[in-house]
């Protein structure tokens, strides 16, 4: 199965996967390894285009796929050292490879290579072991099998902008880029619990380390996981401060060192431009250091709907027009594929449901830059950052009119049919900084919920580790501190950058993040609530930034969410499928929720008495996936 050959274009990507079993080491197990690594490598194949790797030993296997950003010729997986004793996997970039190999090289460690990062874990690890992931500045996750030690070694970036899904039990651990591929291995159950069914419906997405299946875990950002004489070790190495100190001075010099450090490429770059002042800002600082190189124009690229309230192009262009890119620009209609790319996003890709849609646009024009090159830049993390969404000024609007909510929506309770009423009405009715922003975030409410799915356990679930950072009874950070922190955390893994990560590899594309360099987001972090965020507007500090150098009528836009009008496509072209997906008497809709509770679902959006649009997309992501891979339910 794949996505709809007119509408898109498949290639290749990096991923990685591997095994370590100590039970069995007999030549019949060795040969089901084997085999399912051939499963793997092909569930694999979209993320990697350059190269395919593959090595075992008695116990560890290790499969690769490579896409060539960094040192064609030299970077080919999986990578040993001298006497072939440590071997290593790795999927992103490291950023100052370039400076860790001279540190290396003093300690008198040689390289093979001419310039690749990778061979920098290999020697990084012989002389920092598990102190290797603090000294790297980058996105990535990478495993490391040490033979004399016995020792098996994960870690993922301090942001989480590369996934890595593991399973572990007495014997050993198996781990992958995707989920698809984790399951492949042998031993790996896919047993689905009614409680991340609940999880999943609530927010439409699995934050780390949780995933839709019951024993499978997302390694955490900022943590590395050991597997050592029979334990497993995981520990943070990084974590953002929560307090500020108000520091603002240098932030633009940073950001702009950040895009320097990440144009380091042996391919050509592109740059992602919606309208916003996120991309606008990034693709102003990306050209300016590009013409300060070469005085070359860099390649913009942008997608527009045709439906009114999602087509930001007009901005886009305007942007490109004031710093001089190359800019492309491409159009989306509902006819483009979208069930076929859904259904294969779920079945290569994703493994479980997942409800943000603007996965699709995202493939878009990830798609579309492909055509001009292999690596872009991007905008993602301003908003988690700089205070950048609606809920957060939501949130300081709650202090003072919660009450003056509360009456209204007694005694006029449809004084509003718009979505954002329904949520924060919802939301006033809590005291606590913590739930009020869960009842924000949620796709049902606590009522909805009830009712859609009677039998599922009701989940009010905030994580703990943030509870105990930062909730409002003990009074240590501010409501939008913590809900910064929140997405920063759970949020930006859990739905933002795995949706990235997604729908480019799906068409052989890297996506960097100047935002989410961790010098960046320490920096964004210790500012103060008034320098982020009023009541009117976000990203004043990003503003006055950009103050000379955007188009002032993209200043002052109004903030849209990189959106797919899906909600008017299941009002039309999408309408019958929807309908028939959810409604089917063998689908899982039918086994958690009464038809007549979905059917006034589909009805009330169909009549647009209420918007339903994310909810029902919840519901069929959730289908397409149980349609795929059926799996066991407890």
């Amino acid at each position: 199965m794949k996505p709809n050959p007119h509408a898109v274009i498949i290639l290749r990507m990096c991923g990685i996967a591997g095994i370590l079993r100590f039970s069995s080491s007999d030549s019949a197990f060795a040969n089901v390894i084997k085999h399912s690594a051939t499963r793997v490598d092909s569930l694999l194949a979209h993320r990697g285009p350059d190269g395919s790797g593959f090595w075992a030993d008695a116990y560890c296997t290790f499969v690769h796929r490579r896409l060539s950003i960094i040192d064609p010729a030299g970077g080919c997986q999986p990578m040993a050292n001298e006497n072939g004793t440590v071997r290593v996997i790795f999927n992103g970039e490291i950023y100052n490879h370039r400076e860790l190999r001279r540190e290396l090289q003093t300690f008198g460690h040689k390289f093979q290579s001419d310039h690749s990062d990778t061979e920098v874990l290999v020697h990084g690890w012989e002389q920092w072991s598990a102190r290797l992931p603090e000294k790297l500045l980058g996105m990535f996750v990478f495993a490391v099998w040490d033979q004399p030690q016995k020792t098996l070694f994960l870690a993922r970036d301090r942001m989480g902008q590369k996934p890595l899904f593991y399973f572990s039990d007495d014997a050993g651990v198996a781990f992958a880029s995707t989920l698809p591929a984790l399951l492949a291995w042998p031993g790996v159950p896919g047993v689905v619990s009614r409680k991340s069914i609940s999880e999943y419906l609530m927010y439409g997405y699995m934050a780390p380390p949780e995933t839709i299946y019951r024993d499978l875990r997302q390694l955490e950002p900022g943590h590395w996981l050991s597997w050592q004489n029979g334990k497993l070790t995981t520990e943070r190495f990084w974590q953002s401060p929560t307090k500020n100190n108000e520091q603002v001075a240098g932030l633009e010099q940073i950001l702009d060192r950040a895009v320097e450090s990440q144009l380091e490429a042996d391919v050509p770059m592109a740059c992602f431009l919606s309208g916003g002042i996120d991309s606008a800002l990034i693709a102003t600082l990306m050209q300016q250091s590009v013409r300060k190189r070469s005085g070359s124009k860099i390649k913009t690229v942008s997608v527009g709907f045709s439906e009114e309230g999602f087509d930001e192009t007009s901005l886009a262009k305007l942007t490109a027009q004031r710093i001089g890119s190359e800019h492309h620009e491409i159009r989306v209609t509902p006819d483009a594929g979208v069930w076929d790319t859904l259904k294969w996003f779920i079945a290569f890709s994703l493994g479980q449901p997942f409800a943000d849609s603007s996965i699709i646009p995202t493939y878009y024009v990830a798609n579309a830059s492909r055509m001009i090159a292999p690596c872009a830049i991007s905008g993602d993390g301003g908003d988690e950052l700089f205070g950048g969404y609606d809920r957060y000024r939501a949130l300081l609007y709650m202090q003072h009119r919660a009450p003056a909510v509360r009456l209204v929506s007694n005694i006029m309770p449809h004084v509003s049919r718009s979505e954002r009423w329904f949520r924060l009405r919802e939301a006033c009715r809590y005291s606590d900084s913590a739930t009020q922003y869960a009842a924000l975030m949620r796709l049902f409410s606590a009522p909805q919920f009830k009712q859609l799915f009677p039998d599922l356990p009701a989940t009010d679930s905030i994580p703990d580790e943030l509870v105990q950072d930062g909730s409002q009874t003990s009074g240590r950070i501010s409501a939008v501190r913590y809900a910064r922190l929140f997405d920063q955390r759970h949020y930006l893994p859990g739905d933002v950058l795995y949706k990235v990560d997604a729908a480019s590899m799906a068409c052989g594309m890297e996506v960097r993040s100047p935002f989410l360099d961790h010098r960046m987001v320490q920096a964004a972090n210790s500012l103060l609530d008034s320098q982020i965020l009023n009541r009117r507007q976000g990203k004043l500090i990003l503003r006055r930034i950009c103050e000379n150098l955007l188009p002032k009528a993209v200043l002052e836009a109004p903030k849209r969410g990189f959106a797919l009008p899906i909600g008017e496509w299941f009002r039309s072209s999408l309408k019958n499928a929807l309908t028939e997906t959810l409604l089917n008497s063998k689908s899982l809709s039918a086994q958690i929720s009464p038809s007549t509770a979905i059917a006034a679902l589909l009805r009330e959006h169909e009549t647009r008495k209420r918007d339903h649009t994310h909810r029902l997309f919840a519901l069929l992501m959730l289908e397409l996936w149980y349609g795929e891979f059926k799996p066991q339910i407890v």
